[in-house]
């Protein structure tokens, strides 16, 4: 298969996409990044407390959907409190 060219015979040469990021200005708020990170934070501290919940039925195979809904309440209550993992 011949190679393109880019119009004076010699072959073209692509540039490779390079994703670039985009940094605020210092003291810049970004809501949306933070909301994110937050997101993150809990739904982690969530996951590891619905496991801990896991292992304290020795790992006996049980509702998940329970665990997590457990975890879940128990995670925002603490955080209302003002305590944090």
């Amino acid at each position: 298969m011949p190679r393109k060219t880019n119009g004076n015979g010699t072959p073209s040469r692509r540039k490779k996409a390079v994703a670039s990021i985009v940094e605020p200005p210092p003291g810049q708020f970004v809501p949306e990044v933070r909301k994110s990170a937050k997101k993150r934070d809990l739904d982690e501290e969530i996951r590891c407390r619905a496991y801990e919940i896991y292992l304290e039925r020795h790992g006996v195979a049980g509702d998940e959907h329970q665990d997590w809904l457990l975890a879940e309440r128990e995670v925002r209550e603490r955080r209302q409190q003002g305590y944090s993992v």
